[in-house]
């Protein structure tokens, strides 16, 4: 079949890749040809079996000749949204096949949307679905509207493994990540991952740019150490390119502004030594060394600069089509209530002023991070009754919380422009995971509030929980509300192949309340829910005997999943992995299975110590976490996901890097904050850790003494002494299969069972 596609010239360049695209994908599923040529360039003697139109008649003269001859109904869209019309239209001999969005972003949609509906493709971000088929254009007409103006994705700065940190990504990479975004009609992302060479280019007189091969001057510990891999000039290029990459497919980026020191985005030593900027006072400990300090924005000065940076991405990279504000996030300035919140509140009069001045028209959203963390619900209440709500839209980026200060109490529910936003996790928390009954339950309540603008998905990591993907993208574009349930068999149809769809949504079923055990904010009523306690594990196991009961009440909330762990392990030997998307989600499931066991093991050797047993009991125990722990490391060192090392070779492919990044990468995928699921440091730390801890402990019951901790810290220390001075290339990974790893986890999760 000979197909024509017209996209609309002296328009948007998002149309002329919607009309790209459409080109690829049709030879992808059907392998016809297709000719591409604009509005004004096409020969209208000649016929095609198919004539494919990009664009509505407000850009396509060809939409519009068949509008204004009536030889098509108005196409149903709002126009300059995110709507979008799939229709087939005949005129005598001819068919068309009008894509016709809103706007650019939304007819790259109604590409991607036509091939989904009829053609079978489904999107993914590690890959797509596509087959073969036949194009059909007669008798279809489709007109689709999204339920959230904005529906986004925020980026992170954190370090460690390439799949979940986008600071890690090159331009291919977040090439691949954005037109996801388009094919699950998001439009919205934002660039979090630290601040690049904006003090270089904002203050080019007073800033230089570092040396790559130095340690970085305002380089701290842990993930404070931002010490460069790649040059901080091909960052800012890089950064360019993926905004131009993103904008020439109309995708908002919202501009950060206001008091952005963070711990990714410190002040410049040189700029401190040469401005000196005094700073706004401070009573807790976060960011106390001056490069993580506020400049005291009372003083003018201060606060033009703070403006400067981001005047400067406007300039060099972004837009000035939206802001966002974290505002003093993490912060107190005084020990007086009071006082401390007309601080804060100063700092938000003082930048929806300047940005009214400066960018009437441009929304701002701001992060409710520090207000879930700092502000009363009466403080938020009264925040937001100062916000004009034509120019701010809240961005509760913390509704998944289990505690009570979020949307739900601030106050805006139909009263006040939102955002429901969902968290998920922090930096340690790579795997499946998450409360979605809850989240469901409040996502009711912004699916039917009209002053609901938004649902945006932030975790500290990406990629992390393939099934929260699938679940945010549903709900940001539908308005109807699908059971969990509904969502997993969903889920299971688009991604898996027919002959494993079954049991897949058997294995899933199973996962949901396992995934549930675990979730970011607990409400204050136990301390050990929604930790993993295995990767910091002197931090985490406190073999408390004044614990004894909160031990057996989380150990029990456990085990009840002990027949579906068992029972998932047992089905994931069944399924074939040669295909690279069902392989990662068979790591992932297996991943939370071990590690909620992991867990659960270690709450029963807590409960053995509180309660008085011997020295043999206790190994009896340990042995079995220990196992445990070995199996997760042995699965993990089998996928290139849960690689430091190959995280490290890939971005030696984006660009040259520093000699000294191995060990900052260490640093910043080796501190409390940040440990995960991560073969090197399960292998070369969690697991020597847990052993010596262990150890330790069995002396202590065996001598009837309290453990030496001096003798038990010593041990901990030679052991990071050790993965900090092994190469990462020199981590040697099991060599167990699939199956035997699964095998014997089955017997280890087996022999955990205490009664009470």
């Amino acid at each position: 079949m000979d197909i024509l596609v017209i996209y609309p010239s002296r328009s948007h360049q998002g149309y002329k890749i919607a009309g790209e695209t459409f080109s690829q994908l049709v030879k992808k599923v059907s392998g016809d040809e297709t000719y591409i040529c604009d509005d004004e360039n096409f020969d209208e003697n000649k016929r095609y079996d198919l004539t494919v139109l990009i664009g509505s008649d407000a850009v396509n003269n060809v939409t519009a000749s068949l509008y204004l001859s009536m030889k098509t109904d108005p196409l149903g869209i709002r126009y300059a949204t995110d709507d979008y019309c799939i229709r087939g239209v005949r005129d005598g001999k001819r068919s068309y096949l009008i894509l016709a969005g809103g706007r650019a972003r939304s007819t790259i949609y109604a590409v991607y949307r036509y091939f989904e509906l009829f053609c079978g493709c489904r999107w993914f971000w590690d890959g797509d679905r596509t087959g073969s088929c036949k194009l059909v254009f007669d008798s279809i007409d489709v007109t689709e509207s999204p339920r959230f103006e904005y529906r986004g994705l925020r980026y992170f700065a954190h370090r460690s493994l390439r799949r979940f940190q986008a600071e890690h990504w090159d331009l291919d990479d977040w090439k691949n990540e954005i037109d996801w975004m388009l094919k699950k009609r998001l439009n919205l992302f934002m660039l979090r991952i630290g601040m690049d060479d904006l003090f270089q280019k904002a203050f080019s007189d007073i800033v230089e740019y570092p040396k790559q091969n130095e340690p970085l001057p305002e380089a701290l510990t842990g993930f404070d150490d931002r010490s460069l891999f790649w040059s901080l000039q091909y960052r800012g290029e890089l950064r360019k390119n993926i905004l131009r990459y993103a904008f020439e497919r109309d995708l908002i980026h919202p501009e950060d502004c206001g008091t952005m020191t963070h711990w990714y985005s410190r002040t410049p030593i040189q700029f401190l030594e040469k401005v000196k900027p005094c700073f706004l006072p401070q009573t807790t400990n976060f960011y106390n060394d001056p490069t993580g300090r506020v400049w005291d924005i009372r003083d003018k000065d201060n606060f033009e600069n703070y403006l400067k940076l981001t005047e400067t991405h406007i300039d060099e990279y972004g837009k000035d089509e939206m802001f966002h504000t974290i505002g003093l996030g993490e912060r107190l300035y005084s020990k007086d209530a009071e006082e401390n919140k007309r601080m804060k509140l100063f700092v938000y009069h003082k930048l929806v002023n300047a940005l009214k001045d400066r960018y009437p028209n441009a929304p701002l959203l701001v992060a409710s991070w520090d207000l879930w963390m700092h502000f009363s619900p009466d403080e938020v209440k009264e925040l937001v009754s100062e916000f004009d709500p034509s120019q701010v839209i809240l961005f509760d980026y913390t509704s998944d919380t289990m505690r009570e200060n979020n949307f739900t109490a601030w106050g805006v529910v139909n009263r006040f422009p939102w955002v429901f936003g969902i968290f998920g996790g922090y930096e340690q928390n790579s795997e499946i995971r998450g409360y979605y009954e809850l989240i469901n339950e409040r996502l009711s309540i912004a699916k039917k509030d009209k002053c609901c603008k938004g649902l945006i998905l932030w975790p500290e990591l990406s990629h992390g929980d393939p099934f929260t993907l699938h679940y945010f993208t549903a709900n940001a574009w539908d308005g109807e509300l699908l059971s969990i349930d509904e969502h997993v068999r969903n889920y299971c149809a688009d991604r898996y192949p027919s002959a494993i769809k079954e049991s897949m949504v058997d294995i899933w079923e199973k996962l949901i309340p396992i995934a549930s055990l675990t979730a970011w904010s607990v409400d204050g009523t136990n301390e050990q829910n929604g930790l993993d306690i295995f990767p910091s594990i002197t931090k985490f196991a406190r073999f408390d005997k004044n614990m004894l009961t909160k031990y057996k009440e989380e150990y029990s909330r456990i085990a009840t999943q002990k027949e579906n762990a068992i029972y998932i392990l047992r089905k994931l030997t069944e399924i074939p992995i040669d295909d690279d998307m069902v392989k990662r989600d068979v790591f992932d499931i297996a991943r939370t299975v071990l590690g909620r066991f992991i867990n659960c093991s270690i709450l029963s050797l807590e409960i053995a110590y509180a309660t008085g047993c011997g020295e043999v009991e206790f190994q009896g125990f340990a042995d079995i976490s220990v196992g445990t722990l070995a199996m997760l490391s042995a699965l993990l060192g089998l996928h290139d996901d849960y690689s430091l090392n190959a995280t490290l070779e890939h971005l030696k492919e984006g660009s040259d890097i520093s000699p000294l990044f191995e060990a900052t990468l260490k640093r910043n995928a080796e501190c409390d904050y940040c440990r995960s699921y991560i073969f090197e440091n399960v292998e070369y730390l969690y697991l020597p850790e847990m052993i010596s801890y262990f150890g330790a402990i069995k002396k202590a019951i065996a001598e009837g003494k309290d453990i030496d901790q001096s003798s038990l810290e010593s041990d901990i220390a030679r052991i990071k002494e050790n993965y900090f001075s092994t190469p990462l290339s020199e981590m040697i990974r099991p060599k167990l299969s699939l199956s035997e790893i699964f095998e014997a986890s089955i017997k280890l999760i087996s022999m955990i069972d205490r009664s009470f």
